[in-house]
């Protein structure tokens, strides 16, 4: 069964191929759908495997419950955003802004973005894993310059220079790991993550928390931690808004994700204090540096933007705080934020394309002008702020349980005002959006049958997170947590 690990990473890459075969922009909207519900299912049975056998490993791939966490939001964000560029590409060569050719070349480049992420989750190797993060890099800098005017170029190269930067850092960081491990005699498989967990006593515990330092400032970067958060708002508001989805969901999420499977190796060697301390310090900047951006935004997307930026140090916060309810919390928050920013983005494309701006304050009277748009908006907006009863409210309720448990009261407390900062901000620009009256040219906002069906398929996932967590689900989040703190 572990052979279907190569198959995950095969139909992407065919799909990216066939694509690029039909006459007509039908054509390459059916074969992209099709390998993505193939892909997603695929990603689905490997993360059953996972729930009855523990874990996969077939060669250098390997998955076990951390990954099964993360696939299932790729699965999840890959699907929907299949399904919303059916529609929102097709916009695109209506309006003669694309042809079939620039069509073609956005599903390829789609596709070859999925299969880099699923890569990043399914590697064993850190070595290995650092190549597919770059891979990732490389593949969605395209997709941030798809439009190829000044604002995306400028966009994608700043996005490229940032996080190339602080993946150079990170290979250095890796490569530390690899002098560690040999100057404790463990040479044989080198840089393998299972091999420096269960031998994290043995490592020279100097020599790992330097290597930490670099590593969490090189993937901190991709992450979009602050302060090495500023190509994120201008790669995030220049992309394709499915694009957007992608990155703000699924990508962040895969660049958090090597960073827990790095915290589990130093706290197997090093122990937790010194990770705890930078790691607190480092979300709560984030979530700090987020809000001034946040309360002066005039860019719908870019106001999406800087809200990863917050959520991510929500998350960064929480596994710095290090208890099994705290990681518990950050994982389950991870979930919910990747599936309802996707989806806040994907509604950001049907705003700035209907009113032919991105600025706030000209995007008004949606509930008069498409009621069932302006509820999903509002009810989106709600779910990403954190408001009960969504998934989001019970990931952060968790988290700042955790910190309040483990006797960081002075954290919790600043935590919680910062996220209340956050909320006003987001509600505040909510509500200049919903109401009031519509431009005339947009008194009814029109949106494709797959694009609500991508949008209404992520409300009714995180809803249903927030109102009952199925037992499968719940015993994944524990033993994903399980992995991270070392146990």
């Amino acid at each position: 069964m572990s052979s279907v690990l190569y198959g995950v990473l095969l139909v992407p890459l065919i799909t990216a191929g066939a694509v690029l075969m039909p006459a007509s922009s039908r054509g390459v909207k059916v074969v992209n759908i099709i390998g993505s519900a193939v892909s997603s299912l695929l990603l689905g049975f490997i993360i059953y495997l996972i729930n009855t056998s523990g874990y996969l490993r077939l060669g250098a791939l390997y998955a076990d419950h951390l990954s099964s966490l993360f696939l299932t939001v790729i699965a999840v964000l890959s699907f929907t955003a299949s399904l919303f560029s059916a529609s929102y590409m097709e916009k695109e060569l209506i309006t003669e802004k694309q042809d079939l050719k620039a069509l073609k070349r956005y599903y390829f480049l789609f596709n070859i973005f999925c299969l880099t992420m699923i890569s990043v989750l399914i590697v064993e190797n850190l070595g290995l894993m650092w190549v597919a993060v770059e891979a990732t890099t490389l593949a969605s800098a395209l997709l941030v310059a798809f439009y190829f005017n000044r604002a995306a170029i400028e966009a994608a190269w700043k996005y490229v220079m940032v996080c190339t930067v602080g993946i150079c850092l990170a290979l250095l960081g890796t490569i530390l790991l690899y002098y560690a491990q040999l100057s404790a005699g463990l040479g044989g498989d080198a840089l393998s993550w299972l091999v420096l967990k269960e031998n994290g006593a043995l490592l020279d515990e100097r020599m790992i928390k330097l290597a930490f330092v670099f590593i969490i400032i090189g993937y901190g970067t991709k992450v979009g931690l602050a302060p090495m958060h500023t190509w994120l708002p201008d790669a995030h508001s220049q992309a394709p808004s499915p694009v957007s989805g992608l990155l703000s969901g699924a990508l962040l999420s895969c660049a958090i994700y090597v960073i827990m499977r790095n915290i589990a190796i130093v706290k197997a060697s090093a122990g937790f204090e010194f990770v705890q301390q930078l790691l607190m310090a480092l979300g709560l900047f984030s979530i700090l540096i987020a809000i001034p951006f946040l309360l002066v935004q005039h860019d719908v997307k870019r106001l999406l933007a800087y809200s990863s930026v917050e959520h991510m140090g929500i998350i960064t916060f929480a596994l710095g705080i290090g208890t099994p309810l705290s990681v518990y919390g950050a994982l389950l928050h991870i979930f919910n934020h990747a599936i309802a920013k996707s989806a806040l983005f994907y509604m950001a494309g049907v705003l700035t394309r209907e009113y032919r701006t991105k600025q706030i304050l000209r995007i008004k009277g949606l509930v008069k002008a498409k009621p069932a748009l302006g509820a999903i908006l509002l009810v989106l907006v709600l779910i990403i702020t954190g408001s009960p009863p969504f998934g989001v409210f019970f990931s952060k309720f968790i988290i700042t349980w955790a910190a309040f448990a483990a006797g960081f009261k002075l954290a919790g407390g600043v935590f919680l005002i910062l996220v209340a900062a956050v909320f006003a901000g987001m509600l505040y620009y909510c509500c200049q959006m919903l109401f009031g009256q519509p431009a005339g040219s947009v008194q009814q906002v029109s949106i494709g049958k797959p694009a609500m069906a991508a949008m209404v398929l992520s409300v009714a996932i995180v809803a249903v997170t927030g109102l009952y967590v199925p037992d499968f689900f719940n015993n994944a989040l524990r033993l994903a947590a399980a992995i991270v703190i070392g146990g």
